[in-house]
């Protein structure tokens, strides 16, 4: 009976969520992902793919960079809160410098690096304290992109 129920519930969400426009999407996000972030703050692009992806992180670090590791890929400082994706997410998704992302069970971050081609659906979160990145280790979660609201009127 249980079984039943929560696939009764699950139906209901999906032709809900197909259906529906991007703000009651919004309204359904907390349900599919942990709601550590303010939803209210995001809106979604349309289309909004929600990608599976391997999360890892790095710390500035000659071995894990290049010879200036406080300079990401796009010519910017490092910083805390931000990650760096994979080519094939720019290239399939257009995600790019300065868009917010945002990981499952993790938070919101914001792409400022971008990794070396060789790797495929990965996200890095940069962290300046490499044993709090090499204590994150390797995670799987589900990413989607999301667009800071601008506030009307004044």
């Amino acid at each position: 009976m249980k079984k039943y129920i929560l696939i009764t519930v699950s139906l209901s969400m999906l032709t809900v969520i197909l259906k529906a426009d991007n703000t009651a999407i919004l309204n359904l996000l907390p349900l599919l992902f942990k709601p550590e972030t303010a939803y209210t703050e995001y809106e979604l692009p349309n289309p909004c793919p929600v990608v599976p992806v391997t999360v890892s992180a790095y710390s500035p670090t000659e071995e894990e960079c290049d010879s200036d590791p406080n300079i990401t890929a796009y010519q910017k400082p490092v910083k805390e809160g931000t990650i760096a994706i994979s080519r094939d997410l720019e290239e399939e998704f257009g995600w790019s410098l300065g868009d917010k992302v945002h990981l499952k069970g993790l938070g919101v971050f914001e792409v400022w690096d971008r990794m070396n081609p060789r790797w495929k659906k990965k996200v890095d979160i940069f962290f300046h304290d490499t044993e709090k990145a090499v204590s994150f280790g390797i995670k799987q979660a589900r990413v989607l992109k999301v667009e800071k609201k601008e506030k009307r009127g004044a």
